[in-house]
């Protein structure tokens, strides 16, 4: 919970001041709405002729709408209740109209700084990270968590305090009107908050585990359509149709268990909130007949209007109380990608680089590898302007040397210089702007061929893009395109050939100018 707040403390630093006015304009149109209500028995009083024995609350609206007159020229002059009944009706809904817009734009503001600060930090955390999680959690956690929890702090918490705000005054007032009448009513809502209180906590459990099966078959899809291409050409059609369908019904039997644990929650809260209003109804009339004196046929309907306005919020809450249950198990998702340690990449000292490389007795092991090098005690040197090969069978650990040059991964032992300088020495940004690979398997992004080849080199000119291409021989494939550079290239570069979008790649490379390019 304390996490929770934490996060909402964060979330809501572009927008303070508007979070708390949609709670101050909710308070107003809680006390429109409960001094309309309050008017229905003034009337009620006024015409039974029972406002001579008026309550402190009802003597001072008597008082301020008679104008001190009294209560005898307030009967005489009922328009006047008429016209302050429609007038606090009119400043509820203006209320009511002015909080809503608040809350929509609450929302978006939200959840657009919470979803950038989630990409932010995504952005920043160190390359190896993403090799041990899967896609489809971290996809989860951007879209359905970051939903589930502004869900919570916008519309839930809303909820909660307009519960707050009416309670606490129609409390107020039917404490001033009949102590007994209130206790009565109320007496079952601590019953219901215990009960709900221990229920929650199954409700959360059940939430979190169908959440990770639904992570996991968000997985499925996106790994699916990654390797669309490999599906088809092996026929395997069926067998992942199949394999979707065991994660697909995994999630739909522990979508059903939390559905029906939080059905029952939120239908069994009925039976607390119904009986309450039954009983204080009953409670009103019985006195009312007892004890005229006590109970004034006002205060009979003010009870039955009162509790109605306690009752049905009260069921939302017992709602906003299961969805605090997924808002923390979120919420704790969240947190865990938030948490993680950012890469340091401007810490270290930026010399400038010819292009010498010197491995120094160099081992290295993945993490989750540990006992097994990957590398051992490698050791060479590369002059600046040298183009030099390397060569070895499938697994060897070719592309793990590029991986070490760019500092996405750490040496286990020795030491990597370039220019003399110690790696682990010079800046990582400065670093990878020095060094630039080509990939076995390119990425390109969904933007046109110019923008992607421009991506390693910001403002650069359509004669620098043209020039690069040329270089890596694939402008006449370019221009070949109806719209040439400005070829929208699709979703990872769909609409190019395999070796179109590697020389796309290598043309991005060439862009850079940086002094040592890997071609892997």
């Amino acid at each position: 919970m304390k996490d929770l707040f934490a996060t909402l403390k964060k979330t809501i630093r572009n927008c303070r001041f508007l979070f708390f006015l949609n709670f101050f304009s909710q308070f107003l149109m809680v006390l429109f709405s409960v001094a309309t209500s309050y008017l229905s028995k003034v009337l009620v009083d006024a015409l039974s002729g029972s406002l001579s024995e008026a309550d402190p609350i009802e003597a001072f609206f008597v008082a301020a709408l008679s104008f001190g007159k009294g209560a005898a020229y307030l009967k005489e002059n009922i328009s006047i209740l008429i016209g302050a009944t429609v007038l606090f009706g009119v400043l509820s809904a203006l209320s009511s109209v002015f909080r809503m817009l608040i809350r929509g734009y609450l929302r978006e503001e939200t959840r657009k700084t919470l979803q950038l600060d989630l990409f932010d930090h995504l952005q920043k955390l160190p390359y190896p990270y993403f090799k041990s999680h899967k896609d489809g959690d971290l996809i989860q956690t951007c879209t359905r968590d970051v939903d589930v929890v502004n869900r919570f702090f916008i519309l839930d918490l809303s909820q909660a305090s307009y519960t707050l705000f009416v309670f606490a005054l129609c409390f107020s007032v039917l404490m001033g009107a009949s102590w007994k009448l209130t206790v009565v009513s109320l007496c079952l809502f601590p019953i219901m908050f215990v009960y709900s209180f221990f229920m929650i906590k199954k409700v959360r459990r059940s939430y979190a585990v169908t959440d990770e099966s639904e992570a996991r078959l968000t997985e499925s899809i996106s790994e699916n359509l990654d390797a669309v291409r490999i599906v088809k050409a092996f026929g395997q059609e069926e067998f992942e149709i199949s394999r979707f369908e065991m994660r697909l019904s995994d999630y739909k039997n522990r979508f059903l268990a939390w559905k029906k644990l939080s059905s029952f929650f939120y239908a069994s809260s009925d039976i607390f909130i119904f009986a309450s209003r039954a009983l204080a109804l009953s409670y009103a009339i019985y006195l009312s007949v007892k004890s005229p004196a006590e109970i004034s046929a006002g205060t009979v309907v003010l009870s039955y209007t009162f509790v109605n306005m306690m009752v049905w919020p009260m069921r939302g809450l017992a709602s906003t109380l299961a969805n605090l249950g997924q808002a923390i198990a979120s919420n704790d998702r969240i947190r865990l990608v938030m948490e993680e340690k950012e890469e340091d990449t401007e810490s270290g000292v930026c010399p400038p680089i010819r292009g010498g490389i010197s491995f120094e007795d160099v081992s290295f092991a993945y993490s989750d590898q540990a006992d097994r090098n990957v590398l051992s005690d490698v050791s060479f040197s590369i002059k600046p302007g040298e183009t030099v090969a390397i060569m070895g069978k499938t697994g060897s650990g070719k592309s793990t040397l590029s991986l070490l040059l760019t500092r996405l991964y750490d040496v286990s032992k020795g030491k990597i210089k370039i220019d003399g300088t110690p790696i682990e020495e010079i800046q990582k940004h400065y670093l990878r702007t020095q060094i630039v690979p080509v990939l076995q398997d390119p990425f390109l992004f969904s933007k046109s061929i110019a923008e992607n080849i421009a991506l390693s080199k910001s403002g650069a000119s359509r004669e620098e893009i043209a020039r690069a291409a040329y270089i890596a021989s694939v402008d006449q494939a370019i221009s070949r395109f109806q719209q040439g550079y400005d070829t929208p290239i699709g979703e990872k570069g769909v609409t190019l050939s395999g070796g179109q979008r590697q020389r796309v790649a290598i043309a991005r490379t060439v862009l850079s100018g940086a002094p040592i390019l890997i071609f892997d």
